[in-house]
């Protein structure tokens, strides 16, 4: 998987990560403190749920150098699934063209791996992974501590929802990023996340800004779209990226399967 997608993913991880756990927290003494806590509990509860879902998913990544040049224009189509209860996203087409030749050669190698490694992995081990993944994002479970308090309450509709709109404003100075949340208060379901990116975060600078929109199946909430505009430092280059992940054919995953270690000299 190439960086750009990997950096996209790991803001996804990002917004859907800390902030959650953050405003629990802070939000008891708020005038909508309530309503706030009971829907981001309800949020976490579904979150670990074992209700799980393949999906598509597809990137639209723009690129532009400092001079405001677009050097980065591509589309890239992954099928979403798990591999030994880990998630996996195979690439299946680039540009609206499926892979072929040497590139559906290379992706079919990744996946090969990616099975026989996992095969060896205990639940410690996967465990280990998400946790280091988690860490790549910026969102340490050792930081989850009083970071916000609500500043702006408002009402706002979307599609079906008279919302609640909730800003988020952090009361510590280490907090990288303020945030803006849509509640339906009839559901208690989170509609919308957007954050602002006030300090720098890994690769990701400050002045970025996202937005992500959920929906909600067997009650679990899915991302459906996620827009992220923002500067980035890659290869020692300050890029920025506009980067639009589309999800869809959200499929529950029911079929357990168990991956069995090859003793080398083995027929496969």
């Amino acid at each position: 998987m190439n960086r750009h997608h990997r950096l996209a993913c790991l803001l996804l991880i990002a917004i859907s990560g800390a902030w959650f756990r953050d405003a629990l927290a802070q939000s008891a003494g708020d005038v909508n403190g309530s309503l706030l806590r009971t829907t981001i509990e309800k949020y976490v509860k579904a979150k670990d749920s074992k209700t799980r879902f393949t999906y598509l998913e597809l990137v639209h990544t723009q690129n532009y150098n400092e001079k405001g040049k677009k050097t980065v224009d591509y589309t890239e189509l992954f099928d979403v699934t798990y591999i030994a209860d880990l998630q996996f996203a195979r690439l299946l087409e680039v540009d609206g063209k499926a892979l072929k030749g040497r590139a559906l050669e290379a992706e079919q190698k990744r996946y090969d791996d990616a099975v026989r490694d996992r095969s060896a992995l205990d639940g410690f081990a996967r465990a280990k992974i998400q946790h280091q993944k988690m860490l790549d994002a910026g969102v340490s479970l050792g930081d989850l501590i009083t970071e916000y308090r609500t500043s702006a309450v408002d009402h706002a509709t979307k599609d079906d929802c008279n919302c609640v709109v909730i800003d988020l404003v952090p009361i510590s100075s280490d907090a990288k990023r303020t945030y803006r949340v849509w509640i339906d208060p009839g559901t208690n379901e989170i509609r919308r996340v957007d954050f602002d990116q006030l300090a720098d975060s890994g690769d990701v600078l400050r002045g970025g800004t996202s937005t992500q929109t959920f929906e909600y199946l067997d009650d679990v909430p899915l991302p459906v779209h996620s827009h992220f505009d923002g500067n980035a430092a890659l290869n020692n280059k300050m890029v920025r990226i506009v980067a639009d992940h589309t999800y869809s054919r959200y499929r529950k995953f029911s079929v357990t399967t168990t991956i069995l270690p090859v003793a080398p000299g083995e027929k496969q």
